[in-house]
This record gives structure tokens, C-alpha cells and sequence, in this order.
């Protein structure tokens, strides 16, 4: 779980899905989405109870709930002290601020279906602000939204096993993209004719995308992308892969947008944004990843 707190109100809210730069605040405010480093914060209270305990404690004495000190176990950050603490804490063993994350307003507006025109409601899957049609059950992606959607899809589809009734083959049944009749979409946002791509060029999965606003998929699109891709589509590796090209991406996108609030004066100096923009580590990691 990656949390982040209005520095106004203090509400916390959970990005661990979020892929937009900046999210909206019950009070009024815009918080930043970027991640922090964690620091080793002295442990003052129990992750479980938010009791005082010992510098050396072991378990609490209130609730008898162990107190985890391995670094490997430690990954959630507190987003007031930047304490590392256990995933599952429910208090920061730091500063003894309880974790209690509100969920992310999605926001959106109604948009027609390109494919019946019925009014395509907002809602949200995993932290992402979609649209889809109630009536033939197709699915717009705003704008940067499409890859983490199919990520999303993927690792829903791989928990779930092969035995699921979504789990599609690797490559859509009959699906020849120069046999299939040829429809191009409008953009619901634009109305402008939109471009069709065969997924990965051999997925066999044709979806419309409007380079501007973003991708439409119809009914079961989406389950036979991440079936391709669970099948080994993609090659050795292939999951892995797309959700760390995913995960850069959208990195790059926050401190894009992190360096242009810092040009507009509104948030960290120039020079500090400038730094932050820099992806050299996260490179790095992705090489190390991809090579181990």
C-alpha cells in the first residue's frame, strides 16, 4: 500500500493504484502523487494498537502483537513522518499517527458509448476512472489510464488461475484482424474518427485509440489482452515487463507534472523538481529487474 496525506487536513488517501499526477482532497486541496523515501524511524508504539512500547520491546504489552523490526518486512511509509512500517500496521510505530486512508474521488464525466451512444457513466477499478456502457458493456480508458487497466487486468486474471471463466487464450479466438469487419469508432470526447491497433501487433485484439483522449475496448477486450499476455503473448517475462514499462511511464508523467507546477512557483524550488525528474534510478531498478 502507498499512502500520501493532505498537508492541510491531514486525510490520507491510498495511491497504490492511482495513476494520475495529483489527487483532489475532501477539503478542497490537490496532493501531489509521488512516492517518498522511507527513513528508519525509532519505534515509540505498536503497529497494531498504537500503545507506547520500549526501544527494544519485542511485543506489545497491551495487545501482545509483535513488533516487527525487519527492514524486508517494512514497506509501507508513514505519510506524515516517512517512517518505514509493516504492511498490515494500522498505526506508524513512529509518530504514532493512526493509518486510516479514505478512497480516491474519481473524477469524470458521463460520455456517450462509441459503439450505441447510451450514456457511458464514471466509475472507478482499482483506483482508475473509467468509463462503461451499461448496455453493451464496453469500457473507455482516459487518456494514460489503458496500461494500467490491462496491468490491473493481468494480475486480477493470473490470482484468479487458468480455470477462471475469463481467462482467454493467448491469441482471441478467430480473430483475424484482416478478415473482421472494419468499423472505425468515434472518440467520445473529440468525435473524432479514432485509430484501430491490433495489440501488440499479433494479439489478434483490436482496440480503438484516440492518440489524445484515450482507448476504447469492447465487451471481453480486456480479458483477452490479459490472457495474451499471461500466455506468454509477450514473450518469457512479459507481465513482468509491461507493468514496469507501466510503472515508469507513469512516474514520468508525476514529475512532468511536479516540474511544471515548480515553473508555475506553486510547489518545490526549480532546482529541486529538476532533480526529482531525473529517471536514472528508476532505470537502473528496471534494468536490474528485467536482467536478474
Amino acid at each position: 500500500m502507498r499512502l500520501v496525506a493532505c498537508r492541510t487536513c491531514h486525510t490520507q488517501y491510498d495511491v497504490t493504484s492511482v495513476v494520475d499526477a495529483e489527487i483532489p482532497c475532501r477539503c478542497g486541496e490537490k496532493i501531489e502523487n509521488r512516492s517518498f523515501d522511507g527513513i528508519e524511524a525509532q519505534v515509540h508504539r505498536c503497529g497494531s494498537c498504537g500503545a507506547q512500547v520500549g526501544a527494544d520491546a519485542l511485543s506489545c504489552e497491551y495487545c501482545s502483537s509483535e513488533i516487527i523490526r525487519d527492514d524486508a518486512q517494512l514497506s509501507l511509509i508513514c505519510p506524515e513522518c516517512f517512517g518505514r512500517n509493516a504492511e498490515a500496521s494500522r498505526y506508524c510505530t513512529g509518530c504514532g499517527v493512526g493509518f486510516r486512508p479514505q478512497q480516491v474521488e474519481v473524477e469524470g464525466v458521463e460520455l456517450p458509448c462509441p459503439v450505441c451512444g447510451c450514456l457511458m457513466p464514471v466509475r472507478a477499478i482499482g483506483g482508475l476512472g473509467i468509463n462503461e456502457c451499461p448496455q453493451c458493456n464496453g469500457i473507455w480508458a482516459p487518456e494514460n489510464r489503458f496500461d494500467h487497466l490491462v496491468t490491473q487486468a493481468c494480475e486480477v486474471a493470473r490470482k484468479a488461475g487458468p480455470g477462471a471463466s475469463f481467462a482467454a487464450s493467448a491469441r482471441k479466438a478467430g480473430a483475424n484482424p484482416y478478415l473482421a469487419k472494419v468499423v472505425y469508432r468515434k472518440c467520445p470526447v473529440c468525435d473524432a474518427h479514432m485509430r484501430r491497433a491490433n495489440f501488440q501487433k499479433r494479439s489478434g485484439v483490436i482496440v480503438d485509440r484516440c492518440h489524445e483522449h484515450g482507448t476504447w475496448l469492447d465487451a471481453d477486450e480486456l480479458e483477452q489482452i490479459a490472457g495474451f499476455i499471461l500466455e506468454g503473448g509477450m514473450g518469457a517475462g512479459g507481465e513482468r515487463a509491461y507493468a514496469m514499462k507501466t510503472e515508469l511511464n507513469a512516474m514520468r508523467r508525476r514529475e512532468a507534472a511536479a516540474l511544471a507546477r515548480a515553473i508555475k512557483g506553486e510547489s518545490m524550488t526549480i532546482e529541486s523538481a529538476r532533480e526529482r525528474s531525473g529517471n536514472g534510478g528508476f532505470l537502473s531498478m528496471l534494468l536490474k529487474e528485467l536482467l536478474d
